[in-house]
């Protein structure tokens, strides 16, 4: 699994923290910058965002920053992401202001800063996308999960508190120094923004991928296509889907069925534009094992060779075209003993190369293949 840099996330902590540094010095400026509703601009609307009243403000906002932005962003694109952040900073700030100017008027001199309602909003989202993972509360040992529960359950309590918060501090004569609203009111924003997004139908795919990993890791190859079931009907195709599904059909000792599984996902991951080259290589590879790489389509098989020559380490797809030679009477055999000569020069291995050149000669001299090489080396 490769790791991820959430450059916007570090870039965002960056940020609030260089904010801070240069407005410790100058706290006209600090408040200048934070959002009152007495007296609302359009610049404060924005600049308080960035705005922090202490470290120990900053540390905790920066503290769940860090840990929503990682999981938001690695599933969001950027400028999704920085729709969500400042959409739900923009939602936060308004339902302060309304809430200010209606039921809570303790709140309308005051200023509003910090970055949590922004922040809110990635756990808004996060709570949609994210819902079926658990939060584990209680460890019963290093290795165990102990007591857990879902991570819907743990948002909802987070909202509960934050609306009886608001509550109970609108009815205060002086307000509290957590913006209740403006964290209802980010998180409403992303929550929203998740719906529209398909947050939920991405998540349960989600889950049921990783599920079905899991059952693939301990063996049990019947339960991982109980979990994929329902995500090999959908439309368009899901490559992960269909590659586990070969995987597990492999595991229950039915090479059709995993051969079959494997040509969809292999035909669905170059459909796609930019084709993910692990799972190409994965699913090509246990092909390679079952013995059925030759069973491909034929315009199916070029394009994975022809992928591989230019984008898959040369030592694989010499494995695979090694698989592939071994049916001597196949027509194509002349074309991949050309492309295997190709790939060992690649990898150095001249002599080795030279001998393939010279069994193209040899074993087809008739063949295009042979007239070429007699071209270029008469």
């Amino acid at each position: 699994m490769r790791f991820y840099l959430p450059r916007l996330t570090l870039g965002l902590i960056a940020l609030n923290t260089l904010t801070l540094l240069i407005l410790q010095a100058d706290p006209v400026r600090a408040e200048r910058w934070g959002f009152v509703p007495a007296q609302p601009t359009a610049l404060a609307i924005l600049t308080h965002l960035f705005v922090h009243a202490s470290w120990l403000h900053w540390l905790k906002n920066a503290l769940f920053l860090g840990l929503f932005g990682w999981y938001v962003e690695r599933v969001l694109s950027g400028w999704r992401f920085a729709v969500l952040y400042l959409l739900s900073g923009l939602s936060a700030v308004l339902v302060h202001w309304l809430m200010s100017t209606t039921i809570q008027p303790n709140l309308y001199k005051e200023g509003l800063v910090g970055a949590s309602g922004a922040i809110s909003g990635l756990v808004g989202y996060f709570a949609m996308r994210f819902y079926r993972h658990r939060v584990r509360l209680v460890w019963a040992s290093p290795a165990r999960w102990g007591l857990a529960i879902p991570m819907w359950v743990a948002v909802l309590l987070w909202v509960i508190l934050q609306g009886v918060g608001a509550i109970l501090d609108a009815g205060s004569d002086a307000p509290a120094e957590v913006g209740y609203w403006a964290h209802l009111g980010g998180f409403a924003m992303g929550f929203l923004l998740a719906i529209l997004w398909g947050a939920g139908s991405a998540g349960e795919r989600d889950y049921l991928l990783q599920r079905a990993e899991q059952s693939l890791h301990e063996g049990a190859g019947g339960d991982a296509l109980r979990w994929l079931q329902p995500l090999l009907s959908q439309t368009p195709s899901l490559p992960n889907a269909w590659l586990h599904a070969g995987t597990a059909w492999a595991l229950l000792g039915d090479r059709e069925e995993a051969t079959l599984a494997l040509q969809h996902a292999l035909q669905s991951l170059l459909e796609q534009p930019h084709p993910d080259l692990s799972l190409v290589s994965e699913a090509t590879n246990l092909m390679v094992e079952l013995g059925t790489l030759v069973s491909l389509d034929p315009r199916l098989l070029e394009r994975i060779l022809q992928i591989g020559e230019s984008s898959i380490e040369p030592a694989i797809v010499c494995r695979w075209l090694e698989h592939l030679l071994a049916y001597t009477d196949h027509p194509s055999r002349p074309e991949w003993l050309v492309r295997y000569a190709r790939l060992l020069q690649k990898q150095g291995q001249t002599q080795k190369a030279h001998a393939v050149l010279e069994q193209i000669a040899s074993e087809y001299p008739d063949s295009f293949q042979a007239q070429m090489l007699k071209l270029r080396h008469p």
